[in-house]
């Protein structure tokens, strides 16, 4: 993975970090209306309606949680392991989260900050989906460690 992406990114990462809880809320809200079967996967959140899904104190507290996460993740450009490895065994063994999953999030995560970041251009859109792609595939790897099965 080249250091020049993570570079990218972080470039136009600024409102992103600034705002983890409005972006999180969206990228969640998001999730859940163009995956619907995502949201499934949320024990807190499968039972709200579309309407009831923004403005939601609780996927807005988790949306900082998953942009927080994965700021500290880009931050760490590729040396990654020792904060992916605890992600991945929470999300294989105790919410058992399918590895595709991942990747879903990782395309909302592009559109969304692409819509709320004007800076976000196209080179740090493509910036971001090669680091996601290479922290979705170490994320199978540990998910391998720990056995986990689809």
């Amino acid at each position: 993975m080249a250091a020049a992406d993570f570079d990218a990114v972080l470039a136009s990462w600024g409102p992103v970090e600034a705002d983890s809880p409005g972006y999180g809320e969206a990228v969640l809200v998001r999730l859940f209306t163009d995956h619907p079967e995502s949201q499934k996967l949320f024990p807190k959140f499968k039972n709200l309606s579309q309407g009831e899904l923004s403005g939601n104190a609780g996927i807005k507290a988790h949306g900082n949680v998953v942009l927080s996460k994965l700021t500290a993740l880009i931050k760490q450009k590729g040396d990654h392991a020792a904060l992916l490895k605890p992600l991945a065994e929470s999300h294989a063994l105790q919410h058992k989260i399918p590895r595709k999953n991942f990747e879903i999030i990782s395309e909302v995560i592009v559109k969304v900050v692409a819509e709320k970041n004007s800076a976000f251009n196209a080179d740090a859109q493509a910036a971001l989906r090669r680091v996601l792609k290479v922290v979705v595939a170490d994320l199978g790897c540990f998910y391998d460690e720990h056995g986990y099965k689809e």
